[in-house]
């Protein structure tokens, strides 16, 4: 009796690992393709009424919620993202001249940050026009170089009128 007992239990507790291996799902073959720049500007053009005559139903509280919240993600992915490097060069460009004040010879890398500030940045506005992230970085890529070159003048006047011994 004691090994009929013990043999279930050992048959009990070996039952849920044959179980589970037997129910894995086998991995498919197929590419999941990441979405193009068409399907989040369809995504984010859809209202409410218009999914729920896709769908057939009215959806509930939590899925408009959960829909607006994905269009509204959407929106922002579908944005472009030179704007935003543009603008990173533009910020850079004048962190480093601030720094180049202070330190010599790194000046130069700000001036090639404004350079590539306006350089992406007008490529981005050709994208989109209205990209004022592209817009900020020109206009701060020009006034880099613009303090640039004032900085150079001032040092070359300082250096040739004598006053830095």
């Amino acid at each position: 009796m004691r090994v009929l007992s013990i043999f279930i239990i050992c048959g009990l507790m070996a039952l849920p690992s044959t179980l589970h291996s037997a129910t894995q799902p086998q991995p498919v073959n197929s590419t999941i393709y990441p979405p193009d720049e068409q399907t989040f500007k369809k995504l984010t053009s859809l209202k409410i009424k218009e999914v729920q005559k896709l769908i057939g139903r009215k959806l509930t509280l939590k899925e408009k919620l959960s829909f607006l919240i994905l269009k509204h993600t959407s929106k922002r992915k579908a944005q472009s993202s030179k704007g935003s490097t543009a603008l990173g060069f533009g910020i850079a460009g004048l962190a480093i001249l601030l720094i180049g004040l202070f330190v010599p010879f790194v000046g130069w890398f700000a001036l090639a940050a404004g350079i590539l500030a306006i350089v992406l940045g007008n490529k981005a506005k050709k994208e989109d026009p209205s990209d004022k992230k592209a817009h900020t970085a020109v206009t701060l890529g020009w006034i880099t170089i613009g303090i640039f070159v004032l900085a150079v003048i001032a040092a070359a006047i300082l250096i040739s009128s004598g006053g830095w011994y």
